[in-house]
This record gives C-alpha cells, structure tokens and sequence, in this order.
C-alpha cells in the first residue's frame, strides 16, 4: 500500500480513490486539509471574510510619555493603528536608551531619533531611514529671563553670559563655530533649572516644551533664541525605521506614517482629548505641565499654512543642509553619496 494510500485511509478516504489515475495531486491537498493536525484532530479555520491578524510592530521612544509624542498617543488612543492593520507596542524611554541603534538593528521596528543620528549612524554602518519628522522646525533652544540685555543668539555669545549647556552636543559645537570670539562660558546643566532660577546661570539650553514650560508654571517670565532661526535646523525628533524593514515591509511603514499623520492631525486640535491619558503614563509631568508643552510646540509641528498632508514630511534640502553641517562640525566625514537613501516620504 502506497503512503498516499495509507494516508488516505486514516483519514477515512477509500484508498482507491487517492490512487485514481489523474487524480493523485488533488487527493493529496485534500488529505492534507481533511486530516488537521497530527491524531486527526481538525485545525479550526478562519471565517469566511475575516480580517487578518494586525501586524505587531514596536516603537520605541527616546523620552517619557510627553506632549511631544502627542500625535502617536491620539493614533493609538482612537484605534487609528488598529484601523491601518497595526497593533502598535509604544516603548517608553528614557535618558541613555539606545533608540537609534535598536531601531538601525531591527530590535524594534520604529524608533524615535534624531536627524544627525540617522546621518551618524548610517556612516557607522547602521542603516537608519528617517519617515515622520514630528518637529517641521527644530524645538531647541537657549532660554534666557524676558528681561535678559541680549536680543539675539549672537549677542549672547558675544557676552561673557554663563550658559548651562551639554558641550559635546552639535549645535553647541555650530554656535562656537558660527560666534567665535566671545566670552561666553559654558557650564553642564547637571544642576537642572536651579542655577537657571537662582541667577547663577544666565542662559540655559532648552527644548520648547520642557525647561521653558516650567518657567511658566512658576510664574518666571523667559524668552527662548531658537537654534532653527539661528541657522541649525536638523529633524530633532523623527520616527525612523531600519533600511531592511522598510524593503521587507514598504506597506507597513506607509500604513504607520498615515496613521501618525491623522493622529498629529487629532491631536494638534484638540490636545485636551488626549493629555489626561498621556499624564498617567508619566506621573513626572503634569496635566497642566502637558496643556502649556502642547501650546508652545503647536506651531513648530504644523507650522501656520501647513496642510493635513503635510505634517510629517521631510524635505531633501534640509538633510542635505543637515549633512553639511555635521561635516563642517566633523561629525561626518562625508555627505552620503545618496542623500535620497537618508529618508522616506510615504505616499
């Protein structure tokens, strides 16, 4: 008796029919469906219709649950991942996560970064590509009293103002070499806002929806110099994927980015919607904290005139800028040969 034969039987198929001249190959894939799994228990089938299992995927931030990852908690909280064939596992981070290189290693598929650390990375061999850039416009800045003498980045540097700043980060590198000759003294920020609201330190580097936010809480009035008006402009916070998922699966990274687009969309209008929940991922910032971050960061998400469509895009010129910079700092040896292969704009 053949094997086909004898599996036939087991299955309750006379064996003839499974040695039927001509029919050899269509018995086979019925056997195969008829006899389920092993000791002739039948695998339950899918109903007719039914969706397909969403697609797990991990994004990892850079940072706690803040107003600044706003637009990717209102794309969860309304189920609009779900609705592109998505289940989303949003990883919160924290100072020293290794975003970039989990991201570039498929650790987990989307990651928070930097731009400079895309352009860094890829020159290491790490293949990052840049897809949303959440900020249109840098969110970093210096933070002086509102009534602080200078009127200007440059002026400050001119002075012998003392700036609480991290001295190995780019753009502190671009200021020296934009304003060279000034008496400007650079202190780490190790000592938090303290030294800021004492007076010990006269200017303080700042992302718009943190250090100044809580200025503001406190009742100390601020001005912030921004370092995009400054002429140091990168994609500070960019979801970003690993070159070999994005070949690999092209249509999840799309599905991704237009749910991200409308969560942005959601959550620019009405950020009161979403903070209460965001606020009970991070206990560290409050409710109120998160109402004023979302305020400040508004329009250098949507910039005023920018369409539905066009939050999250990225611009060729501004990375080839990006690129530049880093070289001229010597962060970079190199602008990539491909500045196309950097980032991605889904369609």
């Amino acid at each position: 008796m053949s094997i086909l034969q004898r599996l036939a039987e087991s299955c309750g198929i006379p064996g003839a029919v499974a040695s039927a001249r001509g029919v050899a190959a269509a018995v086979a894939v019925a056997l195969l469906a008829a006899c389920g799994e092993p000791g002739g228990e039948t695998k339950p089938s899918a109903p007719a219709g039914a969706a397909p299992a969403p697609r797990a995927v991990r994004l990892q931030l850079n940072w706690m649950p803040e107003p600044e990852f706003g637009g990717i908690y209102a794309a969860q909280q309304d189920g609009l991942f779900a609705r592109e064939g998505l289940a989303v596992e949003v990883i919160a981070g924290s100072a020293g996560t290794p975003t970039a290189q989990m991201t570039a290693s498929g650790q987990v598929e989307f990651g928070i970064v930097g731009g400079d650390q895309v352009l860094t990375l890829r020159e290491k061999g790490g293949d990052l590509v840049g897809l949303f850039a959440i900020f249109q416009t840098s969110p970093m800045g210096v933070m002086v009293r509102a009534d602080a003498p200078w009127k200007s980045l440059q002026e400050l540097w001119a002075s012998d103002a003392t700036v609480a700043m991290e001295a190995g980060l780019p753009f502190v590198r671009y200021l020296n070499q934009k304003h060279p000759g000034g008496k400007v003294r650079l202190v780490p920020t190790g000592t938090g806002l303290a030294a800021f609201e004492q007076g010990a330190v006269q200017a303080q580097q700042c992302f718009i929806s943190a250090e100044p936010v809580q200025m503001e809480l406190k009742g100390i009035p601020v001005r912030v110099f921004s370092l995009a008006e400054g002429g140091y402009d990168p994609y500070t916070v960019t979801v970003a994927t690993g070159a070999a998922f994005l070949a690999k699966d092209r249509d999840a990274c799309a599905a991704f980015v237009r749910a991200l687009r409308e969560g942005w969309a959601r959550y620019l209008a009405e950020p009161a919607k979403y903070n209460p929940a965001i606020a009970k991922l991070n206990p560290g910032m409050t409710l109120a904290a998160m109402d004023v971050a979302a305020r400040k960061q508004h329009d250098l998400v949507a910039p005023p005139g920018t369409g539905a469509n066009e939050v999250g895009m990225m611009e060729r010129a501004r990375w080839e800028t990006l690129a530049r910079q880093l070289v001229e700092l010597g962060t970079l040896k190199a602008v990539p040969p491909v500045i196309d292969d950097v980032f991605w704009n889904a369609p």
